[in-house]
């Protein structure tokens, strides 16, 4: 009998579990095992994962992946990585990932089958490199910071790297002459 108990407590705790996870969307960062961080190490590559859950499907929306430069203070560089865009279905959108790769003077990014590369005139490997490493929810309209390089080592903590807010980034750009940044941004494609 206390077995039927205990495996009835189980299958309840696993039942409300499951039906209480969030539907928010979310971006995730996902860690390469520890043999993929020495190969990337030894190679010189900077790369980072991340999976994108829960994609809306009820609004029109785009998701970029943006390469910003700021010097002396000024947004000198401003391109589009890679561009994904979204409409209302009544199907499930399934999750993605993105994948980053700097190397050299050359961003490779991958995302589901999407490949696209970028080729930059900064040397990110001479500056202080960042990135977000934790879970974040996102919104129609946020802006996601993934990845920063400074010459000065002034960064929020990389677990708020994602959460920057206006002020953290001005904070950010006014201490450091060079900055570097990677983000994802989320817009609503208006008709």
């Amino acid at each position: 009998m206390k077995k039927v108990l205990v495996l009835i407590a189980i299958l309840s705790v696993l039942i409300i579990s499951g039906c209480t996870q969030s539907k928010d969307f979310t971006i995730k960062f996902k860690e390469f095992t520890d043999e993929q961080s020495e190969i990337l190490s030894l190679t010189g590559n900077r790369a980072f994962k991340y999976d994108l859950k829960n994609l809306p499907n009820d609004k029109s929306y785009e998701l970029k992946l943006v390469y910003e430069v700021y010097k002396d203070k000024e947004k000198v560089k401003e391109e589009n990585i890679l561009g994904m865009a979204y409409g209302p279905t009544e199907d499930k959108i399934e999750d993605t990932n993105i994948s980053i790769n700097i190397q050299e003077n050359k961003i490779k990014l991958m995302s589901g089958g999407a490949y696209t590369n970028l080729e930059i005139e900064e040397d990110i490997s001479k500056l202080t490199n960042y990135y977000f490493n934790g879970t974040r929810k996102i919104n129609i309209g946020d802006e996601v910071y993934l990845f920063h390089g400074n010459n000065g080592g002034h960064c929020s903590t990389m677990e708020r790297l994602g959460l920057l807010s206006k002020e953290e980034l001005d904070r950010l750009i006014e201490e450091n002459e060079v900055n570097i940044f990677i983000k994802l941004v989320c817009e609503e494609i208006k008709k």
